[in-house]
């Protein structure tokens, strides 16, 4: 369950006075219920309990299995390349029982089972055309076990509280877990639930689905495709199912998530392909030992690789060492998203050894949206990634230009159309947007044209926390370390634009020993920190000059005209090659860059440490307030 947060908090009476001020006022105007923007509608989530463990690999010999396969898979099969690996897969589709992957797991009558799906192309169209029952069709009145409106994860809720229940054909979007397995199918093309007494208190696995393992038994992950075709909102969900095992095939076209994992102790995600889907292709919430590896994630409209609400297994500790990490990703390639990888409270995620490149931006960690188990995020660690040409401007060449406008189905995502959810500064290696105690060390970070890595603080009152002492809770404790900035790994130079950009806000900040294309990697500090040995940066609240452009272009909107470019938002302005006709971006020149002035000035949008505290917490829900309607309109074009 969410723990409790220690703040960080510092007594300034001139603070205290602006947040006294602006939370009055938030009361005066009736603004004190938080109004999610740009989040995805999900249960209210616990974490697991850490008792779990990471599963292994079941082999191709499993004898607890089923097989799945299609009519031309033989014809696939012949065409392999002679070795044990076919004579395999002849053997295994003498076996052949079902064309359907969720009629074979329906079958399974024991745990650590596998299901090995034959090379074939599968949309499971039963599932997709299944006609719901009464109980199914009227959620929103026969449920017997409702959501409660506050128990939405980042839901779009109105003014009042009450949720947005989707149209007439799809129902509520946000299911409770009973809810959820009772009707698999009203959300999800393939559903695997694990827990099978949801009435219990307990969100452990506790049925014969635990330790399923689904599998593509052709050579490559491209030979068995499942094909979702945007039938329902997930491809494939896999709920409190400890144990679970998906491995080597190709998932595509989904609205929401290819693969979702959801309070989960316990999986491995191995060799797929999770591409074309309008908001992100492998998605993992509230949930522990967990891995994923040898992903190949591409043309999601949100992130490749999604690691949210990650068990806060540190989230108690002010050191800067975690105690464990609760998610693995590596060996990974996360490209041609307008992410490589995010998370709200992505905490306690390690990952290593995989390419974040040719997104907007490469990767981001953020505070930002309310509800989600363990903000604010902390405990991150990003090492020996490549992190490079992260520069690809999605919404000049498909938002803007009207090509999201299409029916979801006619965008083509599967083609390279990617209609970014959320905004995002294109041109940005590392983004830590409100995080604590992360740690960015020894990556190549590379020919990102505006920033190398960001950071900046996230008020908390932005994720609909009010209390005056959590204001200054984010942004401390991060270190950025070893790294080689516009450095490629075979020694070449490829230019950042700027190789760190920091809104000097927060304690215990530091960077180091970071080598740079230009010698001394370029910044825009205003002083510069201590080393982290010495403890890093003291606190301060901020520039009032340097504005990240958050509370701008926050506003963004895909399906709204006005706001698809939102006004003095510079975020999804091309940045030019460092180098090229402009020149590089210096140190000096850094508030220009994203505020949109050209001495140092904010574009007559105050900075956010000018404005206090108080002018953030009006200013937020202000925000809030005004988008929601907008949002409104987004979920509904894509559903109608």
């Amino acid at each position: 369950m969410r723990r409790s947060r220690p703040s960080v908090a510092h007594p300034a009476p001139q603070r205290g006075l602006r947040l006294l001020v602006g939370l009055l006022a938030a009361l005066l105007l009736g603004a004190v219920t938080a109004i999610p923007v740009q989040a995805h509608e999900e249960r209210g989530a616990g974490f697991p309990d850490g008792t779990g463990r990471r599963p292994t690999y079941l082999g191709l010999d499993n004898p607890r299995h089923r097989v799945v396969c299609k009519p031309d898979s033989a014809d696939r099969i012949a065409a392999m390349a002679p070795g044990p690996l076919k004579s395999r897969n002849r053997a295994l589709l003498a076996e052949c029982g079902t064309n359907s992957i969720q009629s074979a797991i329906n079958t399974i009558t024991r745990s650590n089972t596998s299901i090995y799906v034959l090379p074939g192309y599968y949309t499971e169209r039963r599932w997709a055309n299944l006609e719901k029952s009464n109980y199914c069709s009227n959620l929103e009145s026969e449920s017997n076990q409702p959501l409660e409106g506050s128990a939405y994860i980042g839901s779009i809720s109105s003014p009042g509280g009450e949720p947005d229940g989707g149209n007439d054909d799809t129902g509520p979007i946000a299911l409770s877990y009973g809810d959820q397995r009772r009707c698999a199918h009203n959300l999800n093309l393939i559903g695997i639930f694990g827990d099978e007494t949801p009435g219990n208190n307990s969100i452990h696995c506790d049925s014969r689905f635990c330790g399923t393992q689904v599998v593509g038994t052709g050579q490559r992950p491209k030979a068995v495709t499942i094909d979702n075709k945007f039938a329902k909102l997930n491809a494939i969900r896999a709920d409190r199912m400890g144990g679970v095992y998906f491995r080597n095939f190709t998932v595509q076209q989904a609205e929401f998530n290819a693969l979702y994992v959801m309070e989960t102790d316990g999986f491995v995600i191995d060799r797929l392909i999770a591409r074309g889907n309008d908001e992100y292709g492998i998605l993992a919430f509230a949930s522990d030992h967990g891995l994923i590896s040898r992903l190949n994630a591409y043309f999601n409209g949100d992130s490749g690789i999604y690691p949210g609400s990650a068990s806060d297994i540190n989230g108690n500790s002010q050191k800067f060492k975690p105690t464990r990490y609760s998610i693995e990703i590596r060996h990974s390639k996360s490209h041609h998203n307008a992410l490589g990888y995010s998370g709200t409270a992505g905490n306690s995620v390690y990952a290593h050894h995989n390419e974040f490149s040719n997104n907007a931006t490469g990767i981001a960690t953020d505070s930002l949206f309310p509800d989600h188990p363990g903000l604010p995020q902390d405990h991150a660690r990003w090492s020996r990634n490549r992190i490079h040409s992260n520069n690809e401007n999605y919404y000049k060449r498909y938002v803007h230009k009207g090509v999201c406008e299409k029916p979801i189905e006619k965008r083509g995502y599967i083609n390279g159309t990617v209609c970014p959810v959320i905004p995002t500064p294109v041109g940005t290696g590392v983004l830590i947007a409100g995080g604590n105690f992360n740690s960015t060390d020894h990556n190549w970070i590379y020919n990102n044209w505006r920033y190398g890595t960001m950071q900046f603080w996230v008020p908390a009152a932005l994720r609909g926390e009010m209390d005056p002492a959590k204001q200054y809770d984010t942004s401390n404790g991060n270190r950025t370390f070893g790294n080689l900035m516009g450095i490629r790994p075979n020694g070449s130079r490829a230019h950042n634009g700027l190789d760190h950009w920091w809104d000097d806000e927060g304690e215990r900040n530091c960077w180091e020993n970071n080598r740079s294309s230009r010698g001394t990697p370029t910044d825009n500090f205003s002083v510069d920190p201590p080393a982290c040995a010495a403890g890093g940066s003291l606190f301060t609240p901020g520039a009032p000059v340097k504005d990240a452009g958050f509370l701008s272009c926050s506003e963004y909107d895909r399906d709204d005209p006005e706001f698809r470019d939102p006004p003095e938002c510079e975020w999804f302005d091309s940045p030019s090659k460092p180098g090229s006709g402009s020149g590089r971006v210096s140190a000096d020149d850094a508030v220009a860059l994203t505020s949109g002035s050209s001495g140092g000035g904010t574009s007559g949008q105050l900075g956010i440490a000018m404005v206090g505290v108080g002018g953030v917490l009006l200013l937020g829900l202000a925000l809030r307030t005004r988008v929601w309607r907008r949002q409104l309109s987004r979920v509904r074009a894509n559903r109608g």
